[in-house]
Parts: C-alpha cells; structure tokens; sequence
C-alpha cells in the first residue's frame, strides 16, 4: 500500500515527507524502520485517504530511541 510517510525528531518539527510502499498500513502505536539500519519511528497518526488521491493513507511518526523501546519491553 502507498503510504504518505511524515517522519520528525522528538520535539522538533524537522518534517521529513516521503511516499512509502508498505505491505499494510501502520496503525497508531507501532514501531517502523525505513530499512535494516534506520532509525525507529513510533507511528503517532494516520490519515486514510479513501477518495481519490496517490496515497492509501498519511502517517505521522516521531523518532525514537528503540534501545528504551526494547529495555522497557523485554525487562
């Protein structure tokens, strides 16, 4: 599915904006990486787009620290 992908830093609005392809959309809560090296962003909003547009969807995703995401998980 065509994703309008909007990814920041925590706590800043350095918006970065790209059409993604993803096998289904995000749902709010999760965790994405853009590849097997990226950063991990935690998927904050979504935007279905049901109308005639490029996109399935908008979603929004903050920057995040997954050592923390993982050090609170598997404790």
């Amino acid at each position: 599915m065509k994703v309008f992908l909007h990814t920041r830093d925590m706590g800043k609005f350095n918006w970065i904006n790209e059409i993604r392809e993803f096998a289904r959309i995000p749902i709010e809560g999760e965790y994405l990486a853009l590849n097997s090296n990226s950063d991990w962003y935690k998927v904050q909003l979504i935007v279905h787009t049901p109308f005639e547009c490029d996109c399935n969807a908008e979603v929004y995703a903050v920057k995040i620290d997954h050592n923390l995401v993982k050090e609170n998980v598997l404790i």
